[in-house]
């Protein structure tokens, strides 16, 4: 497979308020953006995924079906990205897919990531090659396979006399170190992003996403609570580390 071409990527996130679609331009010396979309998930699909995420059980049937629903929505994002792109499936290279983050648990004795959304669902509806399954190598090979980014960080950002930090946050929130040229770049999850957020306004207000953080800039800081949550264990680990929503949860 060429490395030079048109790529599509497809990501949805812990908050699972939509799937990020891009379409990019790859060169050996260039990275271009040519469009990109949210596609809203369905309500209904949603709450069937969040009562299958972190501790909850589900069924093997549920899961099944969850995992070619989610393939089937991902191939919809990719068709609504094409269509708003005005170009032709036919002059995509390949689909990167990461799927929808059922669990994600990194410890021994068995480290394991769990994502779904049926690449192969993916592969016949839209007639592009798919590379999916990202972080399981990574947790074969020793590694937290969490967070992703570093290396896409490293290719764009990575400046040969400056040190610089890149900061994601999404349902989770990480960081990526990248050293000037010539050392090692590094990556870790910092702990909660949005996710706290999102759920918190969702009991409270009925509301998916607090909008410009107004409902939170409305209140003040109850620092006695705030203390209580830094404390927390995960802080203090030393990366490699790497967490999600079954641990940074409501409860």
């Amino acid at each position: 497979m060429s490395t030079d071409g048109y790529f599509i990527g497809l990501m949805s996130g812990t908050s699972m308020d939509g799937i990020d679609a891009a379409l990019v331009q790859i060169k050996q010396d260039s990275f271009r953006l040519i469009h990109s979309l949210s596609h809203s998930w369905p309500a209904e699909l949603t709450s069937r995924l969040a009562a299958a995420t972190g501790d909850n059980p589900v069924d093997l049937r549920e899961l099944g079906q969850l995992d070619v629903l989610c393939g089937e929505l991902f191939a919809g994002a990719t068709r609504h990205l094409l269509t708003e792109a005005e170009m032709a499936a036919t002059r995509i290279t390949a689909i990167g897919s990461h799927g929808q983050t059922l669990f994600h648990h990194p410890h021994p004795p068995a480290p394991f990531s769990m994502q779904i959304g049926d690449p192969n669902t993916l592969a016949e509806r839209t007639g592009i090659t798919v590379v999916a399954d990202f972080r399981r190598r990574d947790m074969a090979a020793g590694g937290q396979g969490a967070p992703l980014v570093p290396a896409f960080h490293q290719a764009l950002f990575r400046h040969a006399r400056r040190n610089r930090v890149i900061l994601n946050i999404g349902g989770i929130a990480n960081i990526t170190v990248l050293p000037a040229a010539g050392d090692v770049t590094g990556g870790f999850d910092t702990g909660p992003g949005n996710c706290l957020m999102d759920r918190w306004i969702q009991h409270h207000q009925g509301l998916r996403f607090d909008e410009g953080g107004r409902w939170a800039a409305s209140g003040q800081v109850i620092e006695p609570l705030l203390q209580h949550f830094l404390n927390d264990a995960y802080f203090s680990l030393n990366p490699p580390k790497s967490t999600g929503t079954e641990y940074f949860s409501e409860s």
